[in-house]
């Protein structure tokens, strides 16, 4: 048991013993329905400073966000205009309005994300991270609360006649450098050559061409690559799933008062319907939003 909850144990439970002779037993078998009608349904917090008085932003009144640009539907270029566009880069943009900051993206591959944080190049960043005990207990960087539940899967060619992890053993993997997906393949496949790309866009080249049989990545970008890309006709789903796992966004880690301001406007967001409506903006399914509640939140 950590510190924080020793504390809260020892706080709560004198507190109990104090209020039970006043309230009774029957306080403690309160209807669950009529607390909860009391409530209401969810609703956002307004109660927050406007605006939030962050002290170390790396340029004052400016939020500024490192994203790959190259992970549709949640970061991606518009090939007719030629813009940054995205579910997570309108998150990334209603954080910055809700904050009271202009807003500004730095476009870098994903190999270069965590360690632009570390070197204080981002206020925020990362197109959904997954959540790993390395992660969470870094000083590089600090993790939010989840904004997704995502899993990892591989996309490969029909014509390969691979349909699980287990008939793929051995067979040409590849995958975005740097990513959890890829690395969870390569310990499920350990006798499969791997190619690392720079992105998305270059691994699903190398699968189409024949330098790979399967490309690693998250379930809601293969879904969205099996509804969008223009040979999806040609394309598979790979699973069953080999890891499930929360996503969160990644925070500078000189400014903790950054990810305070972040998780409670992404918990705003859960509970308006914010998150859910920006992700169906751009995605086939909200899946990965709507099973946040299967993890806890």
């Amino acid at each position: 048991m950590n510190r924080k909850r020793v504390l809260a144990a020892a706080f709560a439970l004198p507190l109990a013993l104090s209020l039970a002779p006043s309230l009774g037993s029957t306080a403690f078998a309160a209807d669950d329905t009529a607390f909860g009608d009391a409530l209401g349904a969810p609703k956002p917090i307004n109660d927050f400073p406007k605006p939030w008085p962050l002290k170390h932003l790396v340029t004052s009144g400016t939020l500024t966000i490192g994203t790959t640009g190259s992970a549709p539907p949640r970061t991606f270029v518009d090939p007719a205009s030629g813009k940054l566009t995205g579910s997570y880069v309108d998150l990334f943009s209603q954080i910055g309005t809700d904050l009271g900051l202009k807003v500004k993206f730095v476009q870098i591959e994903w190999s270069g994300i965590l360690p632009g944080l570390a070197a204080n190049r981002f206020d925020l960043a990362c197109d959904g991270a997954s959540w790993t005990k390395e992660r969470l207990a870094s000083d590089q960087f600090l993790m939010t609360a989840p904004t997704s539940i995502n899993a990892s899967v591989a996309i490969t060619r029909k014509d390969t006649g691979i349909k699980t992890f287990a008939d793929a053993n051995g067979k040409p993997l590849g995958g975005v450098r740097g990513e959890n997906y890829l690395e969870d393949a390569k310990t499920a496949l350990p006798k499969s050559p791997s190619t690392e790309f720079p992105g998305m866009p270059e691994s699903l080249i190398g699968l189409q061409n024949g330098q790979v049989d399967l490309v690693a990545t998250n379930l809601a970008n293969a879904l969205d690559i099996l509804a969008t890309a223009p040979n999806k006709d040609d394309l598979a789903l790979v699973g069953p799933a080999l890891h499930v796992f929360p996503q969160g966004l990644c925070v500078n880690p000189r400014e903790s008062d950054l990810l305070v301001a972040t998780n409670m406007l992404l918990g705003n967001y859960r509970a308006d319907g914010t998150l859910k409506n920006l992700v169906g903006k751009y995605a086939p399914s909200t899946a990965d939003v709507d099973f946040l509640d299967r993890i806890g939140y």
